[in-house]
Protein backbone atom coordinates (compact mmCIF):
# COMPACT_ATOMS: atom_id res chain seq x y z
CA UNK A 1 0.00 0.00 0.00
CA UNK A 2 1.17 3.16 -0.84
CA UNK A 3 2.63 5.55 2.14
CA UNK A 4 0.86 8.55 0.53
CA UNK A 5 -2.63 7.38 1.94
CA UNK A 6 -5.23 9.61 -0.02
CA UNK A 7 -8.29 10.97 2.06
CA UNK A 8 -11.67 9.46 0.24
CA UNK A 9 -14.74 11.41 0.39
CA UNK A 10 -18.02 9.00 1.21
CA UNK A 11 -20.82 10.06 -0.75
CA UNK A 12 -24.15 9.74 0.73
CA UNK A 13 -25.79 6.24 0.41
CA UNK A 14 -29.31 7.88 -0.11
CA UNK A 15 -29.59 11.15 -1.43
CA UNK A 16 -33.12 11.51 -0.29
CA UNK A 17 -31.97 11.07 3.34
CA UNK A 18 -30.53 14.51 4.30
CA UNK A 19 -29.49 16.80 1.46
CA UNK A 20 -27.54 18.88 4.07
CA UNK A 21 -25.41 16.06 5.44
CA UNK A 22 -22.08 15.28 4.17
CA UNK A 23 -20.78 12.10 3.97
CA UNK A 24 -18.01 12.16 6.58
CA UNK A 25 -14.32 11.23 5.65
CA UNK A 26 -12.46 7.99 5.58
CA UNK A 27 -8.71 7.57 6.63
CA UNK A 28 -6.68 4.53 5.93
CA UNK A 29 -4.32 3.15 8.48
CA UNK A 30 -2.65 -0.10 8.42
CA UNK A 31 -5.55 -1.94 6.32
CA UNK A 32 -8.70 -0.49 8.26
CA UNK A 33 -10.70 2.44 7.06
CA UNK A 34 -11.47 4.42 10.03
CA UNK A 35 -14.68 6.56 9.19
CA UNK A 36 -14.30 10.24 10.80
CA UNK A 37 -17.61 10.87 12.43
CA UNK A 38 -20.81 12.81 10.56
CA UNK A 39 -24.52 14.04 11.54
CA UNK A 40 -27.27 11.50 11.11
CA UNK A 41 -30.64 12.39 10.27
CA UNK A 42 -33.51 11.28 12.23
CA UNK A 43 -35.53 8.30 9.62
CA UNK A 44 -39.20 7.50 10.34
CA UNK A 45 -40.72 4.20 9.40
CA UNK A 46 -42.94 3.26 6.83
CA UNK A 47 -46.56 2.23 7.47
CA UNK A 48 -46.21 -0.24 4.82
CA UNK A 49 -43.27 -1.89 6.82
CA UNK A 50 -43.95 -5.64 8.01
CA UNK A 51 -43.63 -5.70 11.89
CA UNK A 52 -44.43 -9.09 11.53
CA UNK A 53 -43.77 -11.46 8.86
CA UNK A 54 -45.56 -14.59 9.77
CA UNK A 55 -48.99 -12.94 10.56
CA UNK A 56 -48.36 -10.55 7.82
CA UNK A 57 -49.47 -7.69 10.21
CA UNK A 58 -48.29 -4.16 9.06
CA UNK A 59 -46.67 -1.69 11.38
CA UNK A 60 -49.75 0.41 10.66
CA UNK A 61 -52.26 -2.38 11.83
CA UNK A 62 -49.96 -3.13 15.13
CA UNK A 63 -50.00 0.89 16.19
CA UNK A 64 -53.82 0.77 16.17
CA UNK A 65 -53.80 -1.81 18.62
CA UNK A 66 -51.37 0.27 20.81
CA UNK A 67 -53.50 3.36 20.24
CA UNK A 68 -56.63 1.48 21.29
CA UNK A 69 -54.95 0.56 24.59
CA UNK A 70 -51.72 3.25 25.25
CA UNK A 71 -52.57 3.42 28.92
CA UNK A 72 -52.24 -0.36 29.83
CA UNK A 73 -50.92 -2.31 26.86
CA UNK A 74 -47.93 -4.25 28.01
CA UNK A 75 -45.77 -6.80 25.44
CA UNK A 76 -47.79 -9.46 26.00
CA UNK A 77 -50.68 -8.32 25.79
CA UNK A 78 -49.90 -6.71 22.50
CA UNK A 79 -48.72 -9.93 21.23
CA UNK A 80 -52.27 -11.61 22.32
CA UNK A 81 -54.23 -8.53 20.51
CA UNK A 82 -52.28 -8.39 17.41
CA UNK A 83 -51.36 -11.51 17.04
CA UNK A 84 -47.93 -10.06 15.78
CA UNK A 85 -44.72 -11.94 17.72
CA UNK A 86 -46.96 -15.21 18.14
CA UNK A 87 -45.38 -17.55 15.66
CA UNK A 88 -41.72 -16.83 16.07
CA UNK A 89 -39.88 -14.12 18.37
CA UNK A 90 -38.00 -12.30 15.24
CA UNK A 91 -40.18 -9.26 15.59
CA UNK A 92 -40.61 -8.73 19.33
CA UNK A 93 -37.74 -5.86 19.74
CA UNK A 94 -39.85 -4.05 17.08
CA UNK A 95 -42.62 -4.51 19.08
CA UNK A 96 -41.30 -3.25 21.97
CA UNK A 97 -40.04 -0.55 20.42
CA UNK A 98 -43.35 0.33 19.27
CA UNK A 99 -43.71 0.20 23.19
CA UNK A 100 -41.78 3.11 23.83
CA UNK A 101 -38.90 0.95 25.06
CA UNK A 102 -35.26 2.30 24.53
CA UNK A 103 -33.93 -0.45 21.73
CA UNK A 104 -32.13 1.37 19.53
CA UNK A 105 -28.80 3.38 19.72
CA UNK A 106 -27.56 5.30 16.74
CA UNK A 107 -24.13 4.36 16.00
CA UNK A 108 -21.05 5.76 13.99
CA UNK A 109 -18.79 3.03 12.03
CA UNK A 110 -15.75 4.16 13.05
CA UNK A 111 -13.27 1.53 11.39
CA UNK A 112 -13.67 -1.37 8.75
CA UNK A 113 -11.43 -4.23 8.18
CA UNK A 114 -11.24 -6.72 5.79
CA UNK A 115 -11.05 -10.12 6.64
CA UNK A 116 -11.49 -11.70 3.17
CA UNK A 117 -12.84 -11.18 0.30
CA UNK A 118 -16.69 -11.28 1.13
CA UNK A 119 -16.04 -10.61 4.92
CA UNK A 120 -15.85 -7.84 6.63
CA UNK A 121 -15.54 -6.84 9.82
CA UNK A 122 -17.08 -3.19 10.91
CA UNK A 123 -16.56 -1.65 14.55
CA UNK A 124 -19.75 1.00 15.98
CA UNK A 125 -19.43 2.97 18.17
CA UNK A 126 -21.93 5.13 19.91
CA UNK A 127 -23.03 8.46 18.82
CA UNK A 128 -24.75 9.25 22.50
CA UNK A 129 -24.71 7.74 25.58
CA UNK A 130 -23.00 4.17 26.49
CA UNK A 131 -23.50 0.66 25.29
CA UNK A 132 -24.56 -1.89 27.66
CA UNK A 133 -22.98 -4.76 28.97
CA UNK A 134 -22.99 -8.24 26.22
CA UNK A 135 -23.03 -11.94 26.59
CA UNK A 136 -20.11 -13.79 24.82
CA UNK A 137 -22.03 -14.77 21.86
CA UNK A 138 -24.89 -12.58 21.96
CA UNK A 139 -25.93 -10.92 18.97
CA UNK A 140 -26.99 -7.40 17.87
CA UNK A 141 -29.89 -6.06 15.50
CA UNK A 142 -28.56 -3.66 12.46
CA UNK A 143 -30.97 -1.09 10.99
CA UNK A 144 -29.55 0.77 7.81
CA UNK A 145 -32.15 3.16 6.16
CA UNK A 146 -32.03 1.82 2.36
CA UNK A 147 -34.06 3.33 -0.47
CA UNK A 148 -36.03 4.80 2.33
CA UNK A 149 -36.95 2.33 4.51
CA UNK A 150 -35.66 0.41 7.37
CA UNK A 151 -33.85 -2.55 6.72
CA UNK A 152 -32.57 -4.74 9.54
CA UNK A 153 -30.39 -7.62 10.10
CA UNK A 154 -29.07 -9.81 12.97
CA UNK A 155 -25.88 -10.14 13.74
CA UNK A 156 -23.35 -12.09 15.96
CA UNK A 157 -21.21 -9.53 18.06
CA UNK A 158 -17.47 -10.82 18.38
CA UNK A 159 -16.47 -8.29 20.80
CA UNK A 160 -15.78 -10.02 24.16
CA UNK A 161 -18.10 -9.87 27.28
CA UNK A 162 -18.99 -6.83 29.06
CA UNK A 163 -17.07 -4.42 26.31
CA UNK A 164 -18.97 -1.18 26.48
CA UNK A 165 -16.97 0.98 24.32
CA UNK A 166 -17.79 -0.19 20.96
CA UNK A 167 -19.41 -3.35 19.23
CA UNK A 168 -17.70 -5.23 16.40
CA UNK A 169 -19.90 -7.26 13.82
CA UNK A 170 -18.16 -9.42 11.11
CA UNK A 171 -20.61 -9.23 7.44
CA UNK A 172 -20.36 -11.83 4.65
CA UNK A 173 -21.77 -10.35 1.77
CA UNK A 174 -24.29 -12.53 0.18
CA UNK A 175 -25.86 -12.14 -3.37
CA UNK A 176 -29.65 -11.33 -2.53
CA UNK A 177 -28.29 -9.71 1.39
CA UNK A 178 -29.91 -6.22 1.20
CA UNK A 179 -27.93 -5.29 4.65
CA UNK A 180 -25.06 -6.58 3.85
CA UNK A 181 -24.44 -5.40 0.01
CA UNK A 182 -25.01 -1.95 1.36
CA UNK A 183 -22.50 -2.16 4.30
CA UNK A 184 -19.90 -3.53 1.87
CA UNK A 185 -20.50 -1.02 -0.96
CA UNK A 186 -17.34 1.64 -0.50
CA UNK A 187 -17.18 1.43 3.50
CA UNK A 188 -20.34 4.18 3.73
CA UNK A 189 -22.14 3.07 6.38
CA UNK A 190 -22.17 5.86 8.95
CA UNK A 191 -24.92 7.95 7.20
CA UNK A 192 -28.20 6.20 8.64
CA UNK A 193 -27.70 3.27 10.91
CA UNK A 194 -28.54 2.15 14.34
CA UNK A 195 -28.06 -0.99 16.37
CA UNK A 196 -30.13 -2.60 18.93
CA UNK A 197 -29.68 -3.81 22.71
CA UNK A 198 -27.85 -7.20 22.81
CA UNK A 199 -29.51 -10.02 22.88
CA UNK A 200 -29.95 -14.08 22.54
CA UNK A 201 -30.08 -16.89 24.92
CA UNK A 202 -27.40 -19.45 23.51
CA UNK A 203 -24.82 -17.89 25.40
CA UNK A 204 -22.70 -20.35 27.36
CA UNK A 205 -21.27 -20.14 30.92
CA UNK A 206 -17.40 -19.17 29.95
CA UNK A 207 -16.82 -20.17 34.08
CA UNK A 208 -18.17 -23.42 33.59
CA UNK A 209 -16.16 -26.34 34.97
CA UNK A 210 -16.99 -28.53 31.72
CA UNK A 211 -15.43 -28.14 28.54
CA UNK A 212 -16.87 -26.16 25.89
CA UNK A 213 -16.65 -27.86 22.19
CA UNK A 214 -16.56 -25.11 19.58
CA UNK A 215 -17.85 -26.80 16.22
CA UNK A 216 -18.31 -24.21 13.42
CA UNK A 217 -17.71 -23.53 9.91
CA UNK A 218 -17.29 -20.26 7.68
CA UNK A 219 -18.54 -16.76 9.08
CA UNK A 220 -20.14 -19.04 11.86
CA UNK A 221 -16.70 -17.89 13.69
CA UNK A 222 -18.10 -15.31 15.14
CA UNK A 223 -19.89 -16.32 18.46
CA UNK A 224 -16.42 -18.79 18.86
CA UNK A 225 -14.05 -15.92 18.57
CA UNK A 226 -16.28 -13.53 21.49
CA UNK A 227 -16.07 -16.72 23.23
CA UNK A 228 -11.96 -17.24 23.10
CA UNK A 229 -11.94 -12.73 23.18
CA UNK A 230 -13.36 -13.05 26.23
CA UNK A 231 -11.49 -16.07 28.06
CA UNK A 232 -8.73 -13.48 27.05
CA UNK A 233 -9.98 -10.76 29.10
CA UNK A 234 -11.21 -12.45 32.03
CA UNK A 235 -8.72 -15.07 31.89
CA UNK A 236 -11.13 -17.55 32.88
CA UNK A 237 -9.58 -21.28 32.88
CA UNK A 238 -12.67 -23.33 31.42
CA UNK A 239 -11.32 -26.00 28.71
CA UNK A 240 -12.40 -24.61 25.20
CA UNK A 241 -11.92 -26.76 21.97
CA UNK A 242 -12.58 -24.89 18.97
CA UNK A 243 -12.79 -27.28 15.37
CA UNK A 244 -13.25 -24.58 12.60
CA UNK A 245 -13.94 -25.53 9.44
CA UNK A 246 -13.17 -23.68 5.88
CA UNK A 247 -13.11 -24.38 2.50
CA UNK A 248 -9.44 -22.93 2.24
CA UNK A 249 -7.01 -21.02 4.01
CA UNK A 250 -7.83 -18.00 2.48
CA UNK A 251 -11.55 -18.54 3.77
CA UNK A 252 -9.81 -18.39 7.74
CA UNK A 253 -11.06 -15.20 9.14
CA UNK A 254 -9.37 -14.40 12.28
CA UNK A 255 -6.54 -17.09 12.21
CA UNK A 256 -3.86 -15.28 13.45
CA UNK A 257 -5.93 -13.75 16.49
CA UNK A 258 -6.92 -17.20 17.52
CA UNK A 259 -3.49 -19.18 17.18
CA UNK A 260 -2.10 -15.99 19.30
CA UNK A 261 -4.46 -16.33 22.53
CA UNK A 262 -4.22 -20.40 21.99
CA UNK A 263 -0.69 -19.94 21.94
CA UNK A 264 -0.87 -17.97 25.69
CA UNK A 265 -3.69 -19.89 26.88
CA UNK A 266 -3.50 -23.89 27.81
CA UNK A 267 -6.90 -24.21 28.06
CA UNK A 268 -7.26 -23.38 24.12
CA UNK A 269 -7.34 -25.67 21.70
CA UNK A 270 -7.58 -24.89 17.90
CA UNK A 271 -8.42 -27.44 14.74
CA UNK A 272 -8.05 -25.47 11.55
CA UNK A 273 -9.55 -27.63 9.22
CA UNK A 274 -9.25 -27.12 5.63
CA UNK A 275 -12.14 -29.43 4.16
CA UNK A 276 -10.63 -29.31 0.27
CA UNK A 277 -7.47 -30.67 1.34
CA UNK A 278 -8.77 -33.12 4.30
CA UNK A 279 -12.49 -33.11 3.75
CA UNK A 280 -15.86 -32.33 5.67
CA UNK A 281 -16.00 -33.25 9.31
CA UNK A 282 -17.59 -36.89 9.41
CA UNK A 283 -19.46 -39.02 12.00
CA UNK A 284 -16.12 -40.65 13.22
CA UNK A 285 -14.63 -37.33 13.82
CA UNK A 286 -17.00 -36.50 15.60
CA UNK A 287 -16.99 -39.65 17.87
CA UNK A 288 -13.36 -39.57 18.54
CA UNK A 289 -13.88 -35.80 20.17
CA UNK A 290 -16.79 -37.02 22.02
CA UNK A 291 -14.52 -39.62 23.50
CA UNK A 292 -11.86 -36.98 24.30
CA UNK A 293 -13.83 -34.67 26.31
CA UNK A 294 -16.71 -36.35 28.57
CA UNK A 295 -18.63 -34.35 29.48
CA UNK A 296 -18.12 -31.53 27.47
CA UNK A 297 -20.60 -28.92 26.18
CA UNK A 298 -21.37 -28.34 22.55
CA UNK A 299 -21.35 -25.18 20.76
CA UNK A 300 -22.65 -25.70 16.79
CA UNK A 301 -22.94 -22.48 14.24
CA UNK A 302 -22.43 -22.71 10.54
CA UNK A 303 -24.70 -23.43 7.83
CA UNK A 304 -27.96 -25.04 7.93
CA UNK A 305 -26.09 -28.61 6.28
CA UNK A 306 -23.45 -28.50 8.34
CA UNK A 307 -25.36 -27.49 11.75
CA UNK A 308 -27.55 -30.36 10.99
CA UNK A 309 -25.27 -33.11 10.30
CA UNK A 310 -23.57 -31.72 13.79
CA UNK A 311 -26.62 -32.63 15.91
CA UNK A 312 -26.71 -35.46 14.66
CA UNK A 313 -23.32 -36.89 15.09
CA UNK A 314 -23.95 -35.60 18.26
CA UNK A 315 -26.51 -37.32 19.31
CA UNK A 316 -25.42 -41.22 17.56
CA UNK A 317 -22.30 -40.31 19.92
CA UNK A 318 -24.67 -40.37 22.74
CA UNK A 319 -24.19 -36.36 23.52
CA UNK A 320 -27.91 -35.11 25.50
CA UNK A 321 -29.54 -32.80 23.45
CA UNK A 322 -29.03 -30.25 26.82
CA UNK A 323 -25.54 -30.57 25.89
CA UNK A 324 -25.94 -29.19 22.37
CA UNK A 325 -26.38 -25.51 22.14
CA UNK A 326 -27.24 -24.82 18.25
CA UNK A 327 -26.79 -20.93 16.81
CA UNK A 328 -28.00 -20.54 12.89
CA UNK A 329 -28.01 -17.96 10.91
CA UNK A 330 -31.16 -16.29 10.41
CA UNK A 331 -32.12 -12.94 8.33
CA UNK A 332 -35.14 -10.26 9.71
CA UNK A 333 -35.49 -7.93 7.25
CA UNK A 334 -38.57 -5.62 7.03
CA UNK A 335 -40.32 -5.33 3.89
CA UNK A 336 -43.84 -4.98 2.55
CA UNK A 337 -46.47 -7.58 3.29
CA UNK A 338 -46.13 -9.37 0.00
CA UNK A 339 -48.60 -12.26 0.14
CA UNK A 340 -48.10 -14.65 -1.78
CA UNK A 341 -51.12 -16.94 -3.76
CA UNK A 342 -48.86 -19.31 -5.41
CA UNK A 343 -49.94 -21.81 -2.40
CA UNK A 344 -53.13 -20.50 -1.98
CA UNK A 345 -53.72 -21.11 -5.92
CA UNK A 346 -51.64 -24.53 -6.70
CA UNK A 347 -53.34 -26.03 -3.59
CA UNK A 348 -56.70 -25.42 -4.86
CA UNK A 349 -55.53 -26.52 -8.18
CA UNK A 350 -54.34 -29.96 -6.97
CA UNK A 351 -57.36 -29.99 -4.54
CA UNK A 352 -59.57 -29.34 -7.55
CA UNK A 353 -57.50 -31.98 -9.92
CA UNK A 354 -58.68 -34.80 -7.87
CA UNK A 355 -62.00 -34.35 -6.68
CA UNK A 356 -62.65 -34.50 -10.82
CA UNK A 357 -60.51 -37.83 -11.14
CA UNK A 358 -62.70 -38.99 -8.57
CA UNK A 359 -65.90 -37.84 -9.88
CA UNK A 360 -65.58 -38.33 -13.20
CA UNK A 361 -63.65 -41.53 -12.81
CA UNK A 362 -60.75 -40.26 -14.92
CA UNK A 363 -57.75 -42.84 -14.27
CA UNK A 364 -54.35 -43.95 -15.29
CA UNK A 365 -54.36 -47.48 -15.59
CA UNK A 366 -50.61 -47.67 -14.96
CA UNK A 367 -50.86 -45.61 -11.91
CA UNK A 368 -53.86 -47.89 -10.91
CA UNK A 369 -52.29 -50.76 -11.58
CA UNK A 370 -48.78 -49.70 -9.94
CA UNK A 371 -51.01 -48.96 -6.62
CA UNK A 372 -52.30 -52.42 -6.51
CA UNK A 373 -48.76 -53.34 -5.97
CA UNK A 374 -47.81 -54.44 -2.47
CA UNK A 375 -44.05 -52.96 -2.77
CA UNK A 376 -45.43 -49.81 -3.88
CA UNK A 377 -48.35 -49.24 -1.39
CA UNK A 378 -46.00 -49.53 1.09
CA UNK A 379 -42.93 -46.73 -0.16
CA UNK A 380 -45.66 -44.66 -0.80
CA UNK A 381 -47.69 -44.77 2.35
CA UNK A 382 -44.37 -43.75 3.92
CA UNK A 383 -43.77 -41.38 1.55
CA UNK A 384 -46.86 -40.12 2.81
CA UNK A 385 -46.37 -40.25 6.23
CA UNK A 386 -42.47 -39.08 6.32
CA UNK A 387 -44.58 -35.72 4.67
CA UNK A 388 -46.82 -35.17 7.83
CA UNK A 389 -44.04 -35.53 9.63
CA UNK A 390 -41.93 -33.01 8.08
CA UNK A 391 -44.57 -30.77 8.71
CA UNK A 392 -43.92 -30.72 12.17
CA UNK A 393 -40.89 -29.18 12.06
CA UNK A 394 -42.37 -25.52 12.40
CA UNK A 395 -44.86 -26.21 15.30
CA UNK A 396 -41.80 -28.35 17.38
CA UNK A 397 -39.43 -25.48 16.77
CA UNK A 398 -41.68 -22.88 17.94
CA UNK A 399 -43.13 -25.05 21.24
CA UNK A 400 -39.03 -25.68 21.62
CA UNK A 401 -35.89 -22.76 22.19
CA UNK A 402 -35.66 -22.68 18.25
CA UNK A 403 -38.80 -20.65 18.39
CA UNK A 404 -37.01 -18.24 15.93
CA UNK A 405 -36.27 -20.83 13.76
CA UNK A 406 -40.15 -21.22 12.90
CA UNK A 407 -40.19 -18.41 10.53
CA UNK A 408 -37.59 -20.00 8.24
CA UNK A 409 -39.81 -22.83 8.50
CA UNK A 410 -42.65 -20.86 7.58
CA UNK A 411 -42.74 -20.60 4.23
CA UNK A 412 -41.81 -24.16 3.50
CA UNK A 413 -44.58 -25.10 6.03
CA UNK A 414 -47.29 -23.36 3.58
CA UNK A 415 -45.65 -24.81 0.46
CA UNK A 416 -45.23 -28.29 1.03
CA UNK A 417 -48.79 -27.85 2.51
CA UNK A 418 -50.34 -27.22 -0.77
CA UNK A 419 -48.84 -30.70 -2.03
CA UNK A 420 -51.01 -32.38 0.02
CA UNK A 421 -53.48 -33.37 -2.41
CA UNK A 422 -50.18 -34.69 -5.06
CA UNK A 423 -49.37 -37.13 -2.36
CA UNK A 424 -52.33 -38.29 -1.80
CA UNK A 425 -53.13 -39.03 -5.25
CA UNK A 426 -49.39 -40.83 -5.59
CA UNK A 427 -50.47 -43.33 -3.22
CA UNK A 428 -54.22 -43.40 -3.65
CA UNK A 429 -56.61 -42.09 -6.70
CA UNK A 430 -59.49 -43.06 -4.44
CA UNK A 431 -60.70 -41.77 -0.82
CA UNK A 432 -61.78 -45.31 -0.05
CA UNK A 433 -64.63 -46.51 2.16
CA UNK A 434 -65.18 -47.09 5.98
CA UNK A 435 -62.43 -45.70 8.52
CA UNK A 436 -60.28 -45.04 5.17
CA UNK A 437 -63.16 -42.65 4.32
CA UNK A 438 -63.25 -40.77 7.58
CA UNK A 439 -59.09 -40.60 7.05
CA UNK A 440 -59.42 -39.50 3.82
CA UNK A 441 -62.50 -36.34 5.29
CA UNK A 442 -59.85 -35.39 7.58
CA UNK A 443 -56.84 -35.01 5.56
CA UNK A 444 -58.30 -32.84 3.14
CA UNK A 445 -60.35 -30.69 5.89
CA UNK A 446 -56.81 -30.39 7.31
CA UNK A 447 -55.48 -29.45 4.24
CA UNK A 448 -58.30 -27.03 3.00
CA UNK A 449 -58.21 -25.38 6.39
CA UNK A 450 -54.39 -24.76 5.87
CA UNK A 451 -55.18 -23.27 2.59
CA UNK A 452 -57.63 -21.00 3.75
CA UNK A 453 -55.48 -19.93 6.55
CA UNK A 454 -55.12 -16.02 8.34
CA UNK A 455 -53.61 -14.42 5.69
CA UNK A 456 -56.73 -14.67 3.00
CA UNK A 457 -58.00 -11.85 5.51
CA UNK A 458 -57.27 -8.11 5.39
CA UNK A 459 -58.16 -6.86 8.25
CA UNK A 460 -56.00 -7.37 11.31
CA UNK A 461 -58.60 -7.37 13.58
CA UNK A 462 -60.61 -9.95 11.60
CA UNK A 463 -57.29 -11.84 10.95
CA UNK A 464 -56.28 -12.45 14.85
CA UNK A 465 -60.13 -13.37 15.19
CA UNK A 466 -59.79 -15.84 12.52
CA UNK A 467 -56.49 -17.18 13.86
CA UNK A 468 -57.65 -17.62 17.29
CA UNK A 469 -59.87 -20.27 16.07
CA UNK A 470 -58.11 -21.65 12.64
CA UNK A 471 -55.10 -22.51 14.49
CA UNK A 472 -56.48 -24.82 17.32
CA UNK A 473 -58.80 -26.74 14.44
CA UNK A 474 -55.75 -26.98 12.16
CA UNK A 475 -53.85 -28.30 15.55
CA UNK A 476 -56.52 -30.81 16.44
CA UNK A 477 -57.34 -32.07 12.50
CA UNK A 478 -53.39 -32.92 12.50
CA UNK A 479 -53.18 -34.82 15.73
CA UNK A 480 -56.06 -36.59 14.33
CA UNK A 481 -54.96 -37.62 11.18
CA UNK A 482 -51.62 -38.94 12.54
CA UNK A 483 -53.55 -41.13 14.78
CA UNK A 484 -56.08 -42.47 12.00
CA UNK A 485 -52.90 -42.81 10.15
CA UNK A 486 -51.15 -44.93 12.86
CA UNK A 487 -54.28 -47.15 13.16
CA UNK A 488 -54.09 -47.20 9.60
CA UNK A 489 -50.48 -48.52 9.45
CA UNK A 490 -51.49 -50.83 12.52
CA UNK A 491 -54.15 -52.24 10.31
CA UNK A 492 -52.22 -52.42 7.51
CA UNK A 493 -49.73 -54.22 9.24
CA UNK A 494 -51.89 -56.88 11.12
CA UNK A 495 -53.36 -58.08 7.86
Amino acid sequence: MSKNRAKRVLRNPNPNLNPNSNGGCADTKDGEVVIRKGPVPHQQYNETDTVCRCMSIRRVEAAQFIKCNRKTITFDELVSCSGAGSICSGCHPLLREMLGEELWTYVDVVSVKSNSPDINTYRFTAIAGQLSPAKAGQHILVQAHIDGRWEMRRYTLVTSAEEVGYREIAVKRTPDGVVSNWLHQAQKPQQSIRISQPFGDTTPDLTSASPLVCLVAGVGITPAISFIRSMKQSKVSRELVLDYSVSTKHDLIYADEIKSIADKKTNIRVNFRLTNEVGYIKKHHVVKMVSSNPESEYFICGPRNYARALVGYLEEAGVRPDKISQESFSVSEQTHVQRSNVEYYLGLTLFTLFVLQCALNVKFPWLERLQLNETFKVYSGLLVLLYLFSQFVMPYNNASKARRLSVKHYQRHKFYGCLAPLLFYLHSTGVGTAYLLLLSAVFFSNFLVGIFNHERINSAKKRLAYFKVWLPVHIVLSVLLLGLIGFHVYVVASY
